[in-house]
Parts: C-alpha cells; sequence; structure tokens
C-alpha cells in the first residue's frame, strides 16, 4: 500500500473534524464568540483540506472516504444541536442530515452505490455556511458590547433585531438543500438496487472478504480509483453464488 505517510496526514486532517466536532459542546461553552466561530471555520476547512491532499497527494483511499462521510455528518448534526437550543426550528436541518444518513446506509446495505454527488458537497458547503452564520447570529448581543465600529454595529444591530428571520432563512435554505439531496440519492440508489437485484444481490448472500483482503481494500489507492463505482458492499464482501444455487 503506497503513500503511507501521505495517507497517514490525509486521515489525521479528517480526524481533527472528528475530534473538533465532540469537543465542539465543550468549545461553545468555554471560548468567546469570536473563538468559536474561528473554531467551526477550522473545523470546516479540514473538509477542503483533507479532500484537496488526498487528490493533491493521490492518497485517496475507502477508508479516508468513509471517515470524511461520517465526520461530516456529525459535525453537521452537532453544531445544528447546539443551535436548536437557541431556535427549535434548526431541527428540521437535523431530521433531513439524519434521514439523508439513513437513505445512504440503506442503499449500501442493499448494494447501491454510495459515493458524494456534487450536489451532495454543495450541500454540504451551504450547511458549513448557514452554521457559521448561525452561531454568528446568536452571538450578536456579545459582539455589540466589543464593537466601536459604527458599520459593523449597524450590521450586527441589524442582525440582532432579526435574528428569528434570519433563523428562518438559514434553516429554510439548509433543509431545502438536503432535501434535494436526499431526493438525489434516493433516485439513484433506486437505479442501483434495481440493477444488483436483477443479479442476485441480497445482503444475506454476502461473504465478507478476509481480514487482509479487507484492509487492502479500506486502504490502497489504486484498489479506491479504480471501484469508486461499484457498491460498497461489493468492495468489502463478495457474493456467494453457491449460496444463491442452493435456494
Amino acid at each position: 500500500m503506497e503513500n503511507v505517510t501521505s495517507k497517514i496526514i490525509v486521515n489525521s486532517i479528517t480526524m481533527i473534524r472528528v475530534i473538533g466536532t465532540f469537543l465542539l459542546p465543550i468549545a461553545s461553552v468555554i471560548l468567546s464568540t469570536w473563538g468559536l466561530i474561528i473554531y467551526l471555520i477550522i473545523i470546516l476547512l479540514t473538509d477542503a483540506i483533507d479532500g484537496f491532499l488526498a487528490r493533491k497527494l493521490n492518497s485517496s483511499t475507502l477508508f479516508g472516504s468513509l471517515l470524511d462521510t461520517i465526520a461530516d455528518k456529525l459535525l453537521g448534526i452537532a453544531a445544528l444541536a447546539i443551535l436548536t437550543k437557541y431556535y427549535f426550528i434548526m431541527i428540521f436541518p437535523i431530521i433531513i442530515e439524519t434521514f439523508i444518513m439513513l437513505i445512504n446506509t440503506r442503499g449500501a446495505l442493499r448494494g447501491a452505490i454510495t459515493e458524494s454527488s456534487s450536489i451532495g458537497k454543495i450541500k454540504t458547503w451551504i450547511l458549513g455556511i448557514a452554521i457559521v452564520l448561525g452561531f454568528l447570529t446568536i452571538s450578536t448581543p456579545e459582539l455589540l458590547n466589543n464593537i466601536n465600529n459604527n458599520i459593523l454595529s449597524a450590521i450586527l444591530n441589524y442582525i440582532n433585531d432579526n435574528s428569528h428571520s434570519i433563523m428562518n432563512i438559514l434553516a429554510s435554505i439548509t433543509a431545502g438543500a438536503g432535501l434535494i439531496v436526499a431526493y438525489d440519492y434516493h433516485s439513484q440508489i433506486r437505479k442501483d438496487t434495481l440493477k444488483t437485484k436483477g443479479e442476485g444481490f441480497e445482503i444475506k448472500n454476502i461473504k465478507f472478504k478476509k481480514k487482509k483482503e479487507i484492509l487492502f481494500a479500506l486502504f490502497d489507492t489504486k484498489f479506491y480509483n479504480n471501484t469508486r463505482n461499484e457498491p460498497l458492499i461489493n468492495k468489502i464482501g463478495e457474493i456467494n453464488y453457491e449460496k444463491i444455487k442452493r435456494k
């Protein structure tokens, strides 16, 4: 498995996002307003950095792809949960994010290709921007006490006076983008599962590969690049046709 050092670097950056997500509730209590916003921006930027480095260093792997997806979902749901304490409407993007996660998980178990789409990546950035703006909105009272600039004060006063409307808009845009992505994934997964079902695919007929083969599938870049358009379950297992014949 080539580029071991590069893979460690790339996956470590993704792990920073995972660890940062678990520390987010603590950070929201102990950090200042600007500190928390900067903290969030740094965590969100790791999503772009790990992807860029993975391509630049030719270090993309199935493990990295799965870890990246999990990290994105955890961060989005954790940040939205904190915002929900202030504006309950943010519960709707959480429900939709959870729904997308369930769609993808079910699809993967049924033999669908669950690689993130372009629409999904755009939605992730929309969610990230909405989270930063949401935290900025709930923090305007504190920020106003520390701002002397007239223009900034006017902007923050406007945000503070219209905070409910702003949060409603952010929740609507985020939820709307999530629904579009959910429909896109559902449509693609439906096509994939119809195809794999015709080929005799059923989860009970899958025989998982040996430990050494699974590790190879998870961490080999060439294998990952060559199997991007294959179902996840096929990468770590194979259809047991002998079991099908015995039915």
